[in-house]
């Protein structure tokens, strides 16, 4: 028995059947042919070149049209490298058209060429990225210097060409210590200038008074500077001990007859002495634009040195008691804020919210600690600012004892009268508290309106919403802050 399950069992190597080895060859070529192209798969897209979005949009400064014409780019080594043919209609700005987007190689270019015309622009396309080129056009041809490359300076250049924009012409002046003070030296920062000279009793005191409170406040990339309407009078060696005496910390500016009155003939103020010149104070953004220009005297309540005071002429108290023109430091700091973006990184959500104590529109005062316990819907607003309007009437319906959050209204920068109008005019029923010097804003990391930061009971925010809220959002955000 075991010699036959011996013979049944095994297997003579010298008579049975040969396994043949071709299965196998086949199965090792067919695993590493799947090797080579998943390393293919994976290596070609690396061995090509690296590729950006090149967007490009054409304005004018009124309708017009492009027949085609190639658009070329210009690398730094001098290469050109084509864009592609583009042509259309092309709206009035602040409207726009994308004539084409495409791939384009990641690189640095430094001119473009349309039409036979050449321009100098900085065009940076990074891998992965959309690079948009905004061309000025006017009657079909490209606006000499009107090429803008990059998101902030396309938005710039939209706005020059709408006329919203006036560049600074170059002006150069000196400052109180004779060092010089013109297009260079400002260049890359915002700067608030102010006309005023030493021997002005009515308005100036005002502006400077206005300084002081405005270096309290603003940032580091923020130049102010007071330039003088009266060249003789004020010399640097005049204005180095003004300044002195006052403890001023800003720049004060002067120069030629010639020199000044080119720097003012831009914004309509004459050379003057005594008080007779047109207030006006002016803020360039960081590339050289005139942004706003505020006429008339400033509001500055009480927080103004008495040497100032003392200063003022009959006239000038007179501005001093009524609140000048009605803007101030608020109003200026919330348009740097508009020009130079945040001054600081917003709180992270999960911090504490900042405590504060401010004065309402209907009396009296409220503290954050007043409210500990509950959790709360801060809103950031103005009465200027549109979608503050339009976010009103939802907080006021959804946010309130109906959902367990209280609402509180913080207005930014504005006079309890001018916030108690808005109220009254969109039908809110409830106070808003007053944030007149912006500070508890900028402890909330403010730095657009509206903002409203959601705080939870235990006092630590939950979120921040910067702009208008749309119901979807803030009901996900009560939900949030009733269920901790």
């Amino acid at each position: 028995m075991s010699s036959k399950m011996g013979r049944l069992g095994a297997e003579d190597p010298s008579t049975g059947p040969r396994r043949s080895s071709r299965p196998r060859i086949l199965w090792i070529a067919a695993a590493v042919v799947a090797i080579l192209a998943v390393v293919a798969l994976w290596a070609a897209p690396r061995l090509q070149p690296a590729t950006g979005t090149l967007v490009v949009v054409a304005a004018g400064r009124s309708a017009s049209s492009l027949t085609a014409s190639t658009l070329m780019l210009q690398r730094g080594d001098g290469s050109w490298v084509t864009a592609g043919s583009i042509s259309g209609n092309v709206p009035p700005a602040p409207d726009q058209r994308q004539l084409i987007a495409l791939p384009f190689p990641a690189a640095s270019y430094d001119h473009i060429r349309f039409r036979g015309d050449v321009e100098r622009v900085s065009v940076t396309v990074t891998a992965g990225q959309v690079e948009p080129l905004l061309l000025g056009i006017d009657a079909g041809n490209l606006i000499p210097g009107a090429v803008y490359a990059g998101n902030d300076e396309v938005n710039l250049g939209l706005g020059e060409l709408a006329g919203k924009f006036v560049p600074m012409p170059s002006f150069d002046l000196v400052d109180h210590s004779s060092r010089a003070f013109n297009s260079s030296t400002t260049a890359g920062k915002d700067v608030v200038i102010a006309a005023f000279h030493t021997t002005c009793h009515e308005t100036c005191p005002l502006y400077t008074a206005l300084f002081f409170q405005l270096a309290k406040r603003v940032p580091a990339t923020v130049t102010l500077a007071e330039v003088t309407t009266d060249p003789d009078v004020d010399t640097p060696a005049v204005l180095l001990d003004y300044r002195n005496r006052l403890g001023a910390t800003w720049e004060l500016a002067t120069g030629t007859r010639e020199q000044v009155a080119s720097f003012w003939k831009t914004f309509g103020v004459d050379l003057a002495t005594g008080d007779t010149h047109t207030s006006t104070l002016a803020l360039l953004d960081r590339h050289g634009y005139i942004r706003l220009v505020y006429r008339g005297a400033p509001s500055i309540g009480n927080d103004i040195p008495p040497s100032l005071v003392t200063s003022l002429s009959a006239a000038g108290l007179r501005q001093l008691a009524s609140g000048g023109d009605g803007w101030g430091a608020p109003d200026v700091l919330q348009s740097l804020l508009t020009i130079a973006g945040p001054e600081q990184s917003p709180q992270p959500a999960g911090g504490h919210a900042p405590g504060f104590k401010l004065a309402s529109t209907g009396g009296g005062t409220v503290s954050l600690a007043a409210l500990a316990g509950e959790p709360l819907v801060i809103n950031f607003w103005r009465g200027d600012c549109p979608p503050c309007r339009a976010e009103m009437p939802l907080l006021q319906q959804r946010v309130g004892p109906q959902s367990k959050v209280q609402l509180v209204l913080i207005n930014w920068g504005e006079s309890a009268e001018a916030a108690r109008s808005f109220l009254s005019r969109v039908g809110i029923n409830q106070g808003s508290l007053l944030d007149s010097d912006l500070a508890v804003g900028r402890a909330y990391g403010v730095a657009a309106l509206p903002t409203t930061v959601f705080v939870r009971s235990d006092g630590t925010i939950e979120r921040r919403q910067v702009g208008e809220l749309d119901e979807r959002v803030l009901a996900a955000e009560l939900s949030n802050l009733v269920s901790q």
